[in-house]
């Protein structure tokens, strides 16, 4: 429906070979060719049911079902085709087959206190040893995170942590490239991971994957996979030999026809493992009837976009389309005026009939939102974010707006009861409570979120007061599990009592109270707590039209949470992250020139507002591996220069590949933000040789016509 298929379509849809692998570039329509495959495969009778197509993202899955609805196949059976990542799989076949679901850490802060303990433990046995190691272990948080990718990485390569008869720590860690540190505490975390009982004692990101690769690979059980008929891969580039094992399984267990798509110019997932050599060397190595078939023209963009990704790539790369795709530099002074530029051509777009949710602005980091988010937010235009989070929804901004709304006793100011909570949740990170899952779902913070006038008693009854020993020992607890627990020692008390034991009783309520009255914080939750109620007096006393960005900044310094962004967070980028988006909120005051009780009331108002236009239509904006498999008329990149994409640090070819990415989303018009000084260009905007590909794209379109 709505679609021609190519003749390179056209035989990828109805090759007979039991296992077909399509290499193509950019724009080549390789989410619409697998499409068209599996559509080809209901046609011909096969159940909807025994069809999966995996996926590395949530987002490339979701693509992928749409794309089979938009070519005509009936909703309700496009919904019967299983699209799910690789690890979503392997997370449900694993859950089947432990019959229990295991924790799921979902952040580096989550999973960083399991490291430092087996840190602990393994510098104890180390000084105990008659000569101990020269070990490299991580105990700093950028340590930690730096150790989290390495494993990460081991994980995806199904590096065991089981060593080999007669195999050495040394040999290992020799054999694998890292230090001998790093795989003895790998070793260690994952046997700690996988505890004693049925199932591990936590997952985290990939590791359904890698835990059923390696069950499947032992062959020791038998593990009850699904049996499909057809199995689908988008994104090819994308595997490691983690999911190539669960993959060749699942092959095998129903006798599958397979088909699979990707480009290598698209590798940008090497922190996970993703490896085009293992692609190229092992992928398919074995399989019988395979049938290589190539997607080379791009129906994407018109002949300038191909010209210019073909200089960019080194590579030949023919559109299929007669279109002169709009392809433009734009110049910018520093990063405000750049947010200014991407929204007055936002602006431009809209006049000229586009449609806002037609158009993305894409971003190498998600810090890059912070000045665009406050140049929509004035302009009106709503937005909605893909692999980034708003930077007015992150926890540092969160609880600034919640430290405001206690200066100024106005929690109204913060709009909805879902906002409320989160800003709850901020302020309880940012002063470092240590509460468990429940205690934070608890009803005591829902209710205070739906009824603002108890915000006062959450910061005098917790924030303000000093904790206590019986805090600390109910801080895994729930409202409902406290009451349980405090319902069960009056019980105990009574009975003691009952049975002529008051002087037991006497003693165990005695024990109670002085929990309950005696002071057990950390220095670092004393020091937060200190300096949140100094940061609310200077608020409080501060005159009532003092600007609003003077005052934040005052606040932000007394709070100090930029040097507390360090001990909260384990990514460096995330720290980072914190200073970055502090300065753009307070940039957004300074912009107003308000005072803190008008900015705070602007806030609101411009929030509401922007909910109210998002539902109408609304820019995207997002990360490029959030943009990656999706398409849009409009695209905008901002920020291309030196340091920043390329990005400083990063490895030079998987840049090189995002920014590929990143501009071969567009079908119409593509503007490229670039500093007015020409030096501070970036490479990969002169290597697209722009003028050349304009020049040389119009007299195609021309000569067609």
């Amino acid at each position: 429906m709505g679609i021609a298929p190519t003749d390179e379509q056209i035989a990828i849809q109805t090759s007979r070979a039991r296992h077909v692998i399509a290499m193509a570039n950019a724009g080549a329509a390789k989410t619409t060719t697998l499409a068209l495959r599996i559509a080809e495969s209901i046609t011909r009778g096969v159940w909807p049911e025994s069809i999966v197509a995996l996926t590395f993202s949530s987002e490339a899955a979701r693509v992928l079902q749409a794309r089979l609805i938009e070519i005509g196949v009936d909703a309700k059976v496009a919904r019967r085709v299983r699209c799910v990542t690789f690890d979503a799989l392997a997370q449900q076949v694993l859950n089947d087959f432990e019959g229990v679901q295991p924790p799921f850490l979902a952040s580096n802060e989550a999973l960083a206190p399991h490291v430092r303990a087996t840190v602990a433990r393994l510098q104890l046995e180390n000084a105990q040893r008659r000569s101990p190691r020269e070990l490299w272990l991580p105990e700093h948080n950028d340590l930690i995170f730096e150790f989290l990718t390495l494993a990460r990485q081991i994980k995806a390569r199904m590096v065991r942590p089981e060593l080999d008869d007669g195999e050495t720590i040394e040999e290992r860690a020799e054999l694998l490239g890292i230090p001998e540190g790093v795989f003895l505490l790998y070793r260690h975390l994952e046997r700690e991971r996988a505890g004693d009982g049925v199932g591990p004692r936590w997952r985290t990101e990939f590791d359904a994957t890698y835990d059923l690769a390696c069950l499947l690979q032992a062959g020791e059980v038998q593990v009850p996979l699904p049996e499909y008929r057809i199995v689908i891969v988008d994104e090819l580039q994308d595997m490691n030999p983690a999911t190539y094992v669960v993959l060749e399984h699942l092959l095998a267990r129903g006798k599958a026809f397979f088909t699979g798509a990707g480009d290598f110019d698209q590798v940008i997932h090497r922190w996970a493992g993703a490896d085009v050599n293992f692609i190229r060397s092992q992928f398919g190595q074995g399989w019988r009837n395979v049938e290589s078939l190539p997607l080379t023209r791009t129906y994407r963009h018109g002949p300038v976009m191909a010209l210019a990704t073909a200089a960019l790539k080194n590579k030949a790369v023919v559109s299929g389309r007669v279109h002169e795709t709009r392809l433009r530099l734009v110049p910018y002074a520093d990063p405000r005026d750049a947010a200014d530029k991407v929204v007055a051509d936002i602006l431009d777009w809209k006049s000229r009939g586009g449609q806002l949710d037609a158009c993305a602005v894409v971003l190498r980091a998600p810090y890059q939102s912070i000045h665009i988010e406050n140049a929509l937010l004035e302009a009106g235009i709503g937005w909605r974010v893909e692999g980034l989070e708003s930077y007015l929804l992150r926890s540092e901004i969160l609880m600034l707006r919640g430290v405001i709304a206690f200066a100024l006793e106005d929690y109204e100011s913060i709009p909805g009861v879902d906002k409320r909570l989160k800003v709850l949740h901020a302020l309880l990170l940012w002063q470092q409570f240590d509460w468990g899952a429940r205690r934070l779902e608890d009803s005591a913070l829902k209710t205070a979120a739906a009824q603002p006038e108890l915000f006062d008693a959450f910061l005098k009854g917790l924030l303000l007061k000093p904790q206590t020993r019986a805090d600390k020992q109910a801080r895994h607890l729930s409202d409902d599990e406290a009451a349980e627990a405090d319902a069960r020692f009056l019980e105990k008390i009574n009975a003691l009592r009952q049975s002529g034991r008051g002087e037991e009783a006497n003693t165990l309520l005695n024990l109670r109270r002085a929990d309950a009255e005696t002071i057990d914080e950390s220095s670092a939750q004393r020091n937060a707590r200190l300096r949140l109620e100094q940061a609310l007096a200077m608020l409080r006393a501060a005159p009532a039209d003092a600007p609003a960005h003077a005052l934040l900044e005052r606040a932000v310094d007394m709070l100090q949470l930029r040097r507390v962004a360090r001990d909260i967070f384990i990514a460096p980028s995330r720290a980072l992250m914190v200073t970055r988006s502090i300065e753009g909120f307070i940039d957004a005051s300074r912009r107003r020139n308000l005072s803190l009780h008008d900015f705070a009331h602007w806030l609101r108002k411009a929030e509401v507002r922007e909910a109210r236009l998002r539902a109408a239509g609304a820019v995207l904006l997002c990360t490029v591996e959030a943009a990656k498999g999706q398409e849009f008329q409009a695209v905008m990149l901002p920020y291309l220069e030196a340091g920043a994409f390329p990005m400083a640090g990063c490895d030079r070819a998987e840049e090189s590949n995002r920014f590929y990415v990143a501009i071969t989303r567009v079908r119409d018009e593509l503007s490229l933000y670039v500093p007015a000084a020409a030096e501070r260009v970036s490479p990969f905007v002169e290597a697209m040789q722009v003028g050349k590909a304009v020049a040389r794209g119009r007299l195609q379109v021309d000569a067609h016509f």
